[in-house]
């Protein structure tokens, strides 16, 4: 080789070493981002021993479309379970010693206890009263922390559509640069990366799938085929409401005017954060709450009392009373919100004026005459109270559209009804947990696939250091050749 050639040729080597470090220098620079995908290089040989460093993304589009379905799922399950735990923390508390299940339990001893000594004083009586109002306060406070649950949804998913629409926006910015880019024949690495990571976000938040075009021009839909992005963003659309009672509905999101029915949120990729919260708020939550309102009927008709003067007056509310006081709501039909209304009246409670001899007579909270079980006054007078132990245990119709059953007792519905909830958060507590495990699993696949590795980065870096310095001292060899070349011939 001629020292014209082999200059050349180190030349060239310390040409591609350089380009090559600049590269590794870049990966190792950006492996502190998340979202930076590593950049590979081919050398490519040009005119007098001159090399050129082609640069080019390490990028995956398979494991990343397996990456945001496993995102989406994850945020879907994890915020459904997170709700479910909530909502069985109303009653879980103390092995469940507050459920209605085990209050109506505790109503039921005491009567019985009361049914022995109906005329012992007033200790066993008020000690029923002290169950039922503790039983009606549980109801009460379980419907307001149901409907405080599904107010907390409804301002989430409004927190939700604006990440939505800001996420929509920016990807809007990106995406005009990457096709701008791409047909002006700029690299467009950093604008596909940042296009990434939206996506990553976005997937988060609602279940998406995409389709790339010419250009690198992409479109997103919802999992429904709704349009989410195409050159332009979609407006995302929910008008939150103001405040939740029992049978109040939700507002619907809407996508460039179209709603996301509820089938959506039920596709097997779940649809992000958004799908959880809106099953929170318009499916289990109003379940529960009709669980609870069919209870709260149950009693209220249980310890409803009849005519005893054969007048065919209708039955009034006793023990248990509701908004819709004095009339008795019909068997197996749900009474919405009932369970957030039910109450002890005042004549049963000694401390407020009333007596607990007026669940053992009858007479109703108005001591009509009409409804007087105790005819004769007696004392010892326990008919209508082993009455009552009877009916706890006397199967009854609830409504099947509750979800808990619809011919058992009120301590077997209410215990179904608790089996149902925790059914709920024990297949949303396994999913959560699947889910999650595949999100990291993808995400560390995706990571392998196209992330940077600093340990292989930096050997690399240490190999072109050492060519570099090789070509460097065959640079200086051949220098000194030439000089001693040129002092002889001088």
């Amino acid at each position: 080789m001629s020292l014209s050639s082999a200059l050349l040729t180190a030349q060239s080597s310390l040409s591609a070493t350089s380009k090559q470090t600049a590269l590794v220098s870049r990966n190792i620079a950006g492996a502190s981002d998340p979202n930076y995908v590593k950049r590979t290089g081919s050398l490519v040989s040009g005119p007098y021993g001159s090399v050129y460093v082609n640069i080019g993304r390490s990028a995956d589009e398979a494991l990343l479309t397996r990456y945001i379905q496993a995102n989406s799922q994850n945020a879907s399950s994890s915020t459904l379970a997170a709700g479910l735990d909530r909502l069985s923390s109303l009653y879980s508390a103390d092995d469940y010693s507050g459920s209605p299940a085990a209050l109506i339990g505790d109503l039921r001893d005491a009567l019985q206890a009361y049914a022995t000594q109906p005329s012992q004083g007033t200790s066993a009586g008020d000690a029923v009263i002290d169950k039922a109002v503790a039983l009606a306060n549980a109801l009460n406070e379980g419907t307001s922390q149901i409907q405080k649950l599904r107010a907390d949804a409804d301002a989430d998913i409004a927190t939700s559509v604006d990440s939505i629409n800001d996420l929509l926006a920016k990807f809007e910015e990106v995406n005009s640069s990457i096709v701008n880019g791409t047909r002006s024949g700029a690299d467009v690495s950093d604008f596909l990366d940042q296009r990434d990571s939206i996506l990553k976000q976005l997937s988060g938040e609602i279940g998406i799938t995409t389709m790339t075009r010419a250009d690198n021009d992409m479109v997103i839909f919802a999992e429904t085929g709704v349009t989410l992005f195409e050159k332009t963003a979609r407006k995302v659309s929910f008008e939150p409401t103001t405040a939740f009672a029992p049978g109040t509905s939700g507002n619907n999101v809407y996508v460039d005017g179209v709603p996301l029915s509820h089938g959506t949120f039920e596709q097997p990729y779940g649809t992000g954060r958004l799908s959880g919260l809106l099953q929170l708020r318009d499916q289990i939550a109003p379940d529960y709450q009709s669980q609870l309102d069919e209870i709260a009927r149950g009693l209220v008709t249980l310890f409803s009392e009849t005519d005893q003067t054969s007048s065919g007056l209708p039955s009034i509310t006793g023990l248990f009373s509701y908004s819709g006081s004095p009339d008795v709501p019909a068997d197996g039909t749900l009474v919405p919100g009932i369970a957030g209304t039910i109450r002890v009246p005042s004549a049963y409670i000694r401390s407020e004026g009333g007596s607990a001899e007026r669940l053992r007579d009858g007479g109703g909270p108005d001591n009509n005459p009409a409804y007087v079980y105790n005819t004769e006054n007696a004392a010892g007078f326990s008919a209508r109270l082993q009455e009552l132990i009877g009916l706890v245990s006397e199967p009854r119709a609830f409504d099947p559209a509750a979800g808990a059953g619809a011919n058992l007792n009120i301590i077997d519905y209410s215990t179904a009804s608790a089996g149902w909830l925790e059914g709920k958060r024990k297949a949303a507590a396994d999913n959560s947990a699947y889910n999650s495990t595949v999100s990291s699993r993808a995400e560390q696949a995706l990571s392998n696939a196209t992330g940077v590795d600093i340990n292989e980065e930096m050997a690399l870096l240490l190999e072109l250091e050492q060519s570099f310095q090789a070509s460097s001292r065959v640079l200086t060899t051949i220098g000194s050749m030439l000089d001693d070349l040129l002092n002889a011939v001088r």
